[in-house]
């Protein structure tokens, strides 16, 4: 399957499961949303703008961007999240974050952000990267460790979510699928290598039990 299939084969599974995926929530899950709150909201002041990639229905990181102030769009592949998102008051756009060139974006200095392990789910995270540091944008990817807390969190959730799969680990990451969804968490040395060598410092924070976030300056 090529990329361009894969990301409509994505994008029809979040047009339907969407709602489904952001309202299951089991307790670590939640805790888990709640300390990535916090923790992008500790970084938000620095920017004007932020971009948030797989918005759904703008309760990820839109409270965080309005107690800062900054001005937000969310981007999201499922007409319903992005519906969703401006009924509760946030701007946000029907698009794949690989054509972030082509989008009104907020002024800068702008943070492109990834929650709840949206990167992991990306069919080319090399793609999105580039688009990100072509848009002369700091990142920020929000996602698990890849401890056994961590998988046993995933896959309690993944349960939850009537998706079954198995997680597999390699030298890369810790991998789920469930055609035609497959979400990867990736190995620290992997993912800070994919930033730094599009030209960001990278810092890396834990928050939560099992949360890892990525932050990407230039």
């Amino acid at each position: 399957m090529s990329t361009e299939q894969a990301t409509r084969s994505l994008a029809g599974f979040f047009e339907q499961g969407w709602e489904r995926i952001i309202a299951t929530q089991p307790p670590a899950v939640r805790a888990h949303l709640d300390a990535e709150r916090r923790l992008a909201g500790s970084l938000l002041p620095a920017y004007r703008g932020l971009v948030e990639v797989g918005c759904a229905d703008g309760s990820l990181l839109r409270p965080a961007a309005a107690g800062a102030g900054l001005d937000y769009l969310g981007v999201d592949l499922a007409e319903g999240a992005v519906a969703a998102t401006r009924a509760a008051g946030g701007m946000a756009v029907r698009a794949d974050v690989v054509d972030l060139g082509t989008l009104g974006l907020p002024g800068g200095p702008l943070l492109v952000a990834f929650p709840f392990n949206v990167f992991g789910d990306l069919p080319d995270p090399a793609r999105a990267l580039d688009a990100v540091a072509a848009a002369g944008a700091d990142a920020l990817v929000l996602t698990y460790d890849t401890s056994a807390l961590a998988a046993a969190v995933r896959g309690e959730y993944y349960e939850a979510c009537g998706l079954v799969g198995d997680l597999v680990g390699d030298e890369v990451g810790v991998h789920f699928a469930a055609v035609p969804f497959t979400s990867s968490v990736y190995r620290r040395p992997v993912l800070t290598s994919w930033l730094a060598a599009r030209g960001w410092r990278v810092s890396v924070r834990a928050y939560g039990a099992v949360g890892l976030a990525y932050h990407a300056v230039r």
